[in-house]
């Protein structure tokens, strides 16, 4: 059996790790398990690049505004999947991260309106971890041996056979690929979706932009409070947008397993989210500009720590962000998508890398289910198989990801969309009612998170 996974970012590196845990006992002994991940950028391991320019830029990380800042937070949800993956990677992940306790919600006159949970409270009791998206994608990477994948190989076409297999086909005209499945984990703009939601010609359903720009970047933990609390990220909400502030480094490095508090490290993150009308230039803007209207819309605002960062911090990108439309399916053909390529989120989410892993694991737990129940049913004597088992199996296990895997990321979607139309342009009305919501949150949140 032959499985090409389009992206090799972490939901690609995630999704080749459970492939290679649930799928070799799902089939027959003599049929071949090779699963191949083509990412169109450089993979390289840490240890070869270790000590060059590019030791933590490397690796094919998603642009959107958590990965451009190079930050991703896991929930718990995330956290758990990990473990069930493999204890010792969940434990490198979780250890090499800032455990997040909860997040404290203010108004842009400094008044605190609710302080939400970022803990899962089950047994065991799991934070949030904020991460290096390039440390996260290392860890996965470690684990994944370098002939599984073919890297700078950019994906332009997949085509299908009459004997129900997939054809990838690479831009540099080197031999395509022949697979039973293809899984489209390259982001929101992603190639392989185009044959899934259409004809492969034209994106129907891509990705757009939200009318939401991000700045953001990192500075000194001693900008924050000298009292700042443990576990804690303070995100403010305005009439001209939205400011989030916390640690992202611990102190020393230490065995903490998301599962307690430790003391913040060197260095701090902050974002600032703004409307945006047109879709702004992101390689020709004027970063004199850029700084002048940060502090613009943050003047006043009586928080003295967003007051230090927006008079001193460098701001030499900007993040537009991309949502995606509900696809009407996920799969089609022997092509499934997964992560970004099938929901790419919105940044208030907190959600994007925790739901790609999701997808990773249920995916393949669904085919290696499939894949066996078929493979006994259709082979009652060692050895013998039946034509069309595989594709048949791998239609089922997609139909069964999809109608289990799209209710929940809707829901999780269209909350966050309610949480970035907060970070938009408020006039005085608007700004109160929001802190109002904020308020009500805070009384009403779930006691279990995601």
């Amino acid at each position: 059996m032959k499985i090409v996974i389009v992206g090799g970012g972490i939901s690609g590196l995630a999704c080749y790790l459970f492939l290679r845990k649930h799928l070799p006992s799902a089939i027959p002994s003599d049929v071949e398990l090779d699963i191949t991940i083509v990412e169109s950028h450089a993979a390289t391991r840490r240890r070869q690049r270790s000590g060059t320019a590019t030791d933590e830029a490397a690796g094919p990380v998603s642009n959107t505004i958590g990965a451009a800042l190079g930050l991703a937070d896991i929930a718990p949800n995330g956290l758990s999947v990990l473990r069930d993956l493999d204890e010792a990677i969940f434990a490198q992940v979780a250890n090499s991260g800032y455990p997040v306790s909860h997040f404290e919600l203010k108004s842009a006159y400094g008044w605190s309106l609710a302080r939400i949970g970022a803990t899962n409270h089950q047994d065991p009791e799991l934070h949030t971890v904020l991460i290096r998206r390039q440390r996260l994608w290392d860890c996965l990477r470690d684990h994944v041996p370098d002939d599984a994948i073919l890297d700078n190989k950019i994906v332009v076409e997949l085509s299908f056979t009459r004997d129900q297999k997939s054809r990838v086909e690479f831009a540099d005209g080197s031999p395509g690929l022949e697979v039973d499945l293809v899984i489209g984990a390259d982001g929101a703009k992603s190639v392989v979706k185009r044959y899934v939601t259409g004809n492969g010609t034209v994106d129907e359903h891509h990705a757009v932009f939200d009318g939401l720009v991000g700045v953001g970047g990192f500075v000194p933990s001693s900008y924050l409070s000298e009292k700042e609390p443990r576990g804690r990220m303070t995100v403010t909400f305005g009439s001209q947008g939205f400011f989030g502030y916390g640690p992202s480094t611990i102190a020393l490095q230490s065995n903490h397993f998301a599962e307690c508090i430790v003391p913040m490290g060197d260095e701090a993150v902050w974002w600032s989210t703004y409307e945006c009308k047109d879709l702004p230039d992101t390689r020709n803007f004027d970063q004199v500009d850029i700084r002048r209207q940060l502090r613009k819309r943050h003047a006043g605002w009586r928080d003295p720590v967003i007051q230090k960062i927006v008079d001193e911090a460098v701001v030499d990108s900007i993040y537009p962000t991309w949502i995606m439309p509900d696809l009407p399916t996920w799969h089609a053909r022997g092509v499934v998508l997964i992560g970004d390529a099938a929901h790419a989120m919105q940044p208030s989410s907190g959600q994007g890398a925790s739901q790609g892993l999701e997808d990773a694991q249920i995916l393949s737990m669904f085919l290696a289910h499939c894949l066996e129940k078929y493979h006994s049913q259709s082979a009652p004597h060692a050895g013998a198989q039946i034509p069309g088992t595989i594709s048949a199996a791998v239609d089922q296990a997609s139909k069964n990801y999809f109608e289990m895997r799209q209710p929940r990321v809707k829901k999780i979607t269209n909350r966050a969309k309610q949480m970035g139309d907060m970070k938009r342009k408020k006039g005085f009305f608007e700004e109160w009612f929001t802190y109002l919501i904020l308020w009500i949150i805070g009384g009403l949140q779930s006691p279990n998170p995601l």
